[in-house]
């Protein structure tokens, strides 16, 4: 990194802290374009990519940004000090770049789309709300506003004429370049091929918008991080591809040292071989349907460590940089990735999600985790559909990673549905523009590519399943039968209860699944008192560390022949890759993917002849305030009823890809309207003039063009571009839930780090770099609570704030029970267990 001293004329883009050093405006432009330029030729357009580079800081050339860093640096004394505070965010430095852009390109209709996909990465790369919208609901266009700001506020005629000129010169004859528009029509001309239906095709073009937003924004944030920290630049593996033949070579000889115990391990091995024959075929979307407990995890990386090797290694193509696991819980992340790391080593493993455990908290690790650069990642769906839609500029940043990777979604079936064709549109645009190979994984295959095509499927082609003959191989590895045990006016608690002792009786570990934690908590109350049985609760009143530590001491009952007798009841947060291997399930009804997911903790490993999982109706479950597992309920009814008549018609087993794809034709068809992401009209934040959907924003935004253009004369300036992209990125959360997050004060380590969060936030000298790692130490030991549970620890004087004003609350350890987890009442006022 060129970091020179500090001259009375230069002008400066940052100081660092420490030695003073200062870096120029035209290094951080020049460094930063050469990073945006390598991510954009990932999808054809590296000039694009250096052109946003070079432009997106040109407003620090200009007297009032000069004189802000100075006093914010320090440079004027104490009361420039001040009056740099008084001025952040303040001087507008990224708006002269893009109206150089907007002013200098276009012509031509393509041009102009060019333009404004350039000029709107640059005008937004310090948005707190996203890119700014081509055009609003209300048909305004925040985009144009910002393009014709006031000269004199963007400094664009003093930028012009006190920038470098070497520098001005290269961002000129790149606008008037041939090869700039070529680029992009190269680009334009592979969505027109791939993608022929309006919406689908218009969500292209502003994918690739993002994408080259993504690029900057990442560029710009390494190359201001790798000047002020400089260490953290040994990490970076942007130049160092991955040996991906090592890698699968290491996968291999473990593999090899593996022996099959039984006819499981055996079935385990074929569809391991099958990922690796798959591994030659064109990049693409994949299918991977395999039974619970088929080895997935495994087999998935052994598909994705010779792909990525062969399409590395053949000619004309684009090396593959990175192979990307999504996993929908934070609770299986860390043991996917710990056996990862085992095998393949600790260099090549990121882990990137909000409950990382300590030992894996490392500088490194956050370094890396903020753009994903590391060969192997394990994070969240939740991080990655924030990678595609979130407007926060962090989330953002990651977005062009995804290109040139093979991504593996775990449990596919958890995409929420209100995110299905703006996920299968964005799905398609990393196929088609970004060379990147996506696998869908999961015992219960949703049908996302058999959605409406007009607003968005899935392009998942023939041939496109890695297990050839899926029916056979479910027939092979079937495990469990499934018995419905519906009454009419369903079961009480109570029966359930006494139900379960009869299956103990029989089969030694019982695991009991219901839809709420109330239902979980009611039950769990009809064994107190039950000797000679570990009876275990587990539910998401439970920190994490309390949740892995319960089921430990379940493992270590079921894994003993002579071990005590088991019972568990949880809610559906033990259903997905959770390695358990219960003699019986109990589940209360719910959709048919939750009901494999359960199944799948039953007879595991093959030891035993079948497993049960007995499906029964539950009286006294309050699922009214739920709609979403009442409709997966009636769905999953009517496939019952339908089993009962014709058995054959499912091959003769509730679980095969016969049955699970019958109860996703009644459920998708029942809520096919959700999955346009519907918004409602809205005046607070973010303001929404109309009704519309995020599918719509993101694509042709019919409402706020049609606005739009009546409000414009015919001779006006148009928009090629329509999209809305930051009313789109503020309404969107994965999840709707508003939940706040508590400390809980579980075991010693739990209360000693309230304690240290107690400290680090009342004392001035306690360190910055020290709180982060403490507040990621924390995530282990704290409970996300819903509004409801708030109000009533409120009540109770149970949740105070480390600090006034710091957003970080702790809860009194009166509320937290060593089998409950958070309580409502204090512990010495509950009538069940003594604590």
């Amino acid at each position: 990194m060129k970091a020179s001293t500090q001259t009375c004329d230069e002008f400066i883009a940052h100081l660092r802290e420490g030695d003073g050093l200062t870096q120029t405006v035209k290094d951080h432009l020049i460094q930063t374009a050469e990073l945006s330029e390598f991510f954009g030729a990932a999808v054809g357009m590296p000039l694009g990519g250096r052109l946003v580079g070079l432009c997106h800081d040109l407003g620090k050339y200009s007297c009032a940004f000069q004189t802000y860093i100075r006093e914010a640096t320090g440079q004027m004394g104490v009361e420039g000090k001040v009056r740099a505070e008084e001025k952040r965010g303040k001087i507008d430095h990224a708006t002269a770049g893009a109206q150089l852009i907007w002013d200098r390109l276009g012509g031509s209709k393509l041009g102009r789309a060019l333009a404004q996909m350039l000029s709107v990465s640059v005008m937004s790369h310090h948005a707190r709300k996203g890119m700014k919208d081509f055009v609003a609901l209300d048909g305004s266009s925040p985009f144009i506003n910002r393009a014709k700001s006031p000269r004199e506020k963007t400094h664009f005629n003093e930028v012009l004429s006190k920038g470098d000129c070497a520098l001005l010169s290269e961002i000129e004859e790149l606008l008037k370049s041939n090869e700039l528009l070529a680029e992009f029509r190269t680009a334009a001309s592979r969505i027109e091929k791939a993608v022929i239906l309006p919406i689908p095709r218009s969500f292209h073009y502003g994918a690739l918008t993002r994408f080259l937003f993504s690029c900057l924004l990442d560029a710009d944030r390494l190359n201001t991080a790798d000047f002020e920290k400089p260490k953290s630049a040994s990490f970076r593996t942007i130049w160092r591809p991955p040996d991906w033949t090592s890698l699968a070579k290491k996968l291999d000889t473990h593999l090899s040292s593996l022996s099959a115990r039984n006819n499981v391990d055996l079935l385990r091995n074929q569809i391991s071989n099958e990922c690796l024959s798959a591994a030659a075929k064109p990049r693409g979307i994949f299918t991977l349907t395999v039974p619970t407990g088929g080895g997935k995890t495994l087999a998935s990386l052994r598909f994705a460590l010779n792909h990525a090797a062969i399409h590395s290694n053949r000619e004309n193509q684009e090396r593959i940089e990175r192979i990307i696991f999504v996993i929908p819980y934070t609770s299986i992340i860390d043991q996917n990735a710990r056996v990862v790391r085992s095998i393949l080593g600790e260099e090549v493993v990121l882990e990137h999600h909000s409950n990382i455990v300590p030992e894996t908290d490392t500088w490194r690790n956050r370094v890396l985790s903020e753009n994903w650069d590391a060969p192997i990642i394990f994070t969240t769906s939740v991080q990655l559909l924030n990678a595609l839609f979130d407007k926060s500029t962090n989330s953002t940043r990651r977005m062009h990673q995804l290109a040139n990777a093979i991504i593996i979604f775990d449990e596919i079936q958890t995409l929420p549905i209100k995110t299905i064709h703006i996920f299968n549109n964005s799905v398609n645009f990393l196929v088609n523009l970004c060379h990147s190979t996506v696998v869908f994984c999961t015992a219960t295959q949703p049908l996302i590519g058999e959605v409406e095509p007009t607003l968005g499927a899935a392009a998942i082609g023939m041939g496109s399943e890695i297990v050839e003959d899926a029916t056979s191989l479910f027939k092979k590895l079937k495990r469990t039968s499934i018995i419905d045990q519906r009454r009419p006016g369903g079961w009480t608690f109570q029966e359930v209860s006494a139900f379960t002792l009869d299956q103990l009786a029989a089969h030694r570990s019982v695991l009991i699944v219901v839809n709420t934690k109330e239902a979980a908590l009611q039950i769990y109350q009809q064994f107190h008192g039950l000797e000679g049985t570990a009876v275990i609760h587990l539910s998401t009143h439970m920190c994490p560390a309390h949740r892995k530590a319960k089921l430990n001491q379940i493992n270590e009952c079921l894994r003993l022949e002579d071990g005590q007798p088991v019972i568990c009841v949880s809610t559906q947060l033990i259903e997905a890759g959770v390695d358990l291997d219960f003699g019986c399930v109990i589940r209360s009804l719910a959709g048919l993917d939750s009901i494999a997911q359960a199944g799948g903790r039953c007879n595991r490993n093959g030891n035993r002849a079948c497993g049960p999982i007995h499906i029964v109706n539950l009286s006294e479950e309050k699922i009214s305030m739920l709609p979403e597992i009442r409709q997966a309920q009636e769905c999953t009814e009517t496939v019952l009823d339908n089993f009962r008549k014709n058995p054959m018609g499912m091959d003769d087993d509730l679980l095969s890809p016969a049955g699970i794809r019958q109860y996703y034709e009644y459920h998708f068809f029942q809520r096919a309207s959700e999955m346009t992401y519907p918004l409602k009209a809205q005046t607070k934040e973010p303001q929404i003039a109309a009704d519309t959907s995020m599918l719509h924003l993101l694509s042709e935004n019919p409402v706020g063009a049609e606005e739009y253009g009546r409000q414009r004369p015919l001779d006006e300036e148009t928009l090629t571009l329509r999209h809305a992209f930051s009313t789109a990125a503020q309404s969107f959360k994965v999840i709707d839930a508003p939940t706040r997050g508590i400390v809980v004060p579980y075991g010693k380590e739990g209360q000693a780090i309230i304690g240290e969060l107690a400290a680090a936030f009342t004392s001035e000298d306690y360190p910055l770099d020290k709180q982060i790692p403490l507040l990621r130490r924390a995530q282990q030991f704290t409970v996300n609570v819903f509004p409801g549970t708030i109000t009533k620890l409120n009540s109770n004087n149970a949740i105070r704030e480390v600090q006034a004003g710091s957003g970080i609350y702790y809860l009194d350890d009166r509320h937290y029970h060593k089998d409950l987890g958070v309580t409502h009442e204090a512990l010495s006022d509950l009538q069940f267990y003594d604590t």
